[in-house]
């Protein structure tokens, strides 16, 4: 197979110390592309569900209405489409209509000019019946779906929806049709808890769209479209087989973005954890939260651990690979930087979800500790955490300023957290004596 993945995987820390029972520990996995040749995507089965309610034509100040914004963005990303591709276009506001049956890229025209005439069609504007068009993309995109094409279900929305239950359903049937599914909201007023919820089930992925910013939405079109054309690897998984008496306790993604990744038990140890797709230059990188048992000093394997994919079609495996560590009681023990500073990004992303909490539950002294640690941790990263700094800086203001954390001001910084920026590591890992992982 001219196209492959590797995969690498490195340790917290290079040895460990067992004082009593157990340890925790972490592994970072990387998966990394490789191909010869001119090997191309795999062909893409996208259908768009757009959002035509009234509240698509606010114009935020910007000067355009966010559906204008939302068809130019469209109209920008298609260039990024391959002939061999199919596009196909629902829009939903009270109910839902077909409104660009499936229509391979070779219709380029034809396809922008239904896109130029999506706020002309006859859907009532009265309401936002995200499950109608969920439902309608579902049975466009399930005739072509296979593990050989790349089929995408994007949805777009700027506000509460009805049929939040039969979303849920929808997201959750779309793995099992090897349908991938992403969510975009637009502005604050969207259901953010249910968009989660839907890519978490779906194994998708969401985006927030500042709708203050005139700009945005065709920048995260295009991130969304470049991903989909470079995707080379599909039906990405990685399977897990600790040895006795180690156990797994999470397994995470942390690049290109964060997010809790399900170990689904295979058989007595056997783990797998469901990746998705894998572009031709994305190397994707999860960390493992392990727990080990107390043992004499010498090498051990921890666990093996394996990758498979697909490639047009074709089932690939890294095989299994071990992964090791020394135990040394009284050696000293040396930091891996680069595992150490996904450790602090997911520590900031775990401290942003109670932070969401407790803004909900209205807890002022908590979100204040929370904003505070956050910021703290942040400020530590340095160039990597500023942005997430100054959103934790912006929550305090708020606090103060009014007693309140602006909607605008929570989906940024949830937004902000779960980014991994892949920044060169400054130093060096260096000794630590005396402490374990």
């Amino acid at each position: 197979m001219s196209a492959k993945i590797h995969l690498e995987r490195m340790m917290h820390r290079n040895s460990v110390a067992v004082r009593g029972e157990t340890v925790a520990s972490y592994a970072l996995l990387k998966l990394v592309p490789s191909f010869e040749g001119a090997k191309s995507a795999p062909p893409l089965n996208l259908s768009l569900v757009m959002d035509v309610s009234g509240s698509m034509y606010e114009e935020d100040g910007t000067g355009l209405n966010r559906l204008r914004r939302v068809q130019n963005a469209v109209l920008a990303a298609l260039p990024m489409l391959r002939p061999a591709d199919s596009l196909s276009l629902v829009a939903f506001g009270h109910d839902a209509a077909v409104i660009l049956e499936p229509t391979t890229l070779a219709e380029r025209d034809r396809i922008a000019e239904v896109v130029r005439q999506l706020d002309r069609i006859e859907v009532d504007p009265g309401g936002t019946a995200m499950d109608a068009g969920m439902r309608l993309a579902r049975d466009l995109l399930a005739p072509r779906a296979s593990p050989e094409v790349l089929s995408q279900m994007l949805v777009l929305t700027d506000g509460e929806t009805s049929g939040d239950q039969a979303c849920r359903e929808l997201a959750e049937q779309l793995p099992g049709l090897h349908v991938q599914l992403t969510l975009m909201g637009v502005g604050t007023e969207w259901n953010e808890t249910l968009l989660k919820e839907m890519a978490r089930l779906g194994k998708g992925n969401w985006y927030y769209i500042d709708a203050d910013q005139p700009a945005e939405t065709e920048r995260i079109f295009g991130i969304e479209f470049g991903h989909l054309t470079s995707a080379l690897f599909t039906d990405v998984a990685l399977l897990v087989r600790p040895v006795r008496d180690v156990r797994i306790k999470r397994c995470r993604q942390v690049v290109p973005e964060i997010r809790d990744l399900q170990l689904e038990q295979c058989d007595d140890r056997l783990l797998k954890a469901t990746v998705g797709t894998l572009g031709r230059d994305q190397t994707a990188k999860f960390i493992l939260d392990l727990s080990l048992p107390a043992r004499p000093d010498g090498s051990y394997v921890l666990s093996q651990v394996e990758a498979t994919y697909r490639v047009a079609g074709t089932a690939g495996t890294t095989g299994p690979i071990p992964l090791q560590i020394a135990y040394a009681a009284n050696a000293p023990s040396y930091l891996n930087a680069e595992v150490a500073k996904h450790i602090d990004e997911v520590q900031i992303f775990e401290l942003n979800r109670n932070l969401q909490q407790a803004i909900s539950g209205a807890n002022t002294v908590e979100i204040q500790r929370l904003a505070q640690t956050i910021e703290k941790k942040a400020e530590v990263m340095g160039p990597r955490g500023r942005k997430k700094t100054m959103l934790a800086r912006q929550v305090l203001e708020e606090l103060g300023q009014g007693g309140r954390v602006s909607r605008k001001t929570q989906l940024a910084l949830d937004d902000c957290a779960r980014l991994a920026d892949e920044m060169p590591l400054g130093e060096a890992a260096t000794p630590t004596e005396g402490k374990q992982s």
